[in-house]
């Protein structure tokens, strides 16, 4: 005859405690929202927390949006993203930010003048900030009037200043006509402008 057995008593595990998450699971925007029924569950208001905490960066990424398109107080990164949005790819990294600034501003500005000779005489004495002369062959002509020999635009600055040539050339790129050639001289030399050197 086999005795009888003992009741099988099992331990209770015990809970182990885990630190808070930031304060998180001791309250906040959104643990506090929870029902009461499961306000008072420790595991619970702590994965809530995880969700908190990370909604609280998305929130504060999302609050200051509005500076990152202000070209003002944007990062360099994104004021020459802005300056990609205005079609102007000619923004030099290596310049100083409030120079980046300022010229993001300026051809802003000047957007509407685009594609005129105006336009591209402005938009060239921002970046060397010295006087340009721009000279444009084009012409008006009413329907029917032969067309006048065309030209190419006529482009001279005393000098770069603190700019290269390159970016200079890269700005005629921006803000030349499409259909419009340049010839570009600084400081009484010829310089290659970029539909030159396509067109070789």
């Amino acid at each position: 005859m086999t005795p009888p057995s003992a009741p099988v008593r099992l331990a209770s595990p015990r809970p182990v405690p885990l630190p808070a998450i930031r304060g998180a699971a001791a309250g906040g925007w959104l643990v506090d929202q929870l029902p009461v029924c499961f306000a008072g569950d420790d595991f619970l208001r702590r994965f809530m927390g995880l969700f908190q905490e990370m909604s609280d960066g998305l929130r504060r990424r999302i609050d200051g949006i509005e500076h990152a398109v202000d070209v003002s107080v944007a990062p360099p990164v994104f004021v020459r993203w802005m300056g990609g949005w205005l079609g102007v790819t000619s923004i030099d990294p290596s310049l100083p930010v409030h120079r980046q600034r300022d010229l993001v501003n300026g051809f802003g500005a000047r957007l509407v003048q685009r594609g005129t000779r105006a336009g591209l005489k402005e938009a060239l004495e921002l970046v060397p900030d010295e006087p340009v002369d721009v000279r444009d062959p084009g012409a008006i002509v009413r329907d029917g009037d032969p067309q006048p020999p065309a030209g190419p635009v006529r482009i001279s600055l005393a000098g770069t200043g603190a700019v290269s040539e390159a970016d200079v050339v890269a700005v005629i790129g921006d803000w030349l006509p499409a259909a419009a050639s340049a010839e570009l001289w600084i400081g009484g030399r010829r310089v290659e402008t970029a539909d030159e050197r396509g067109r070789r």
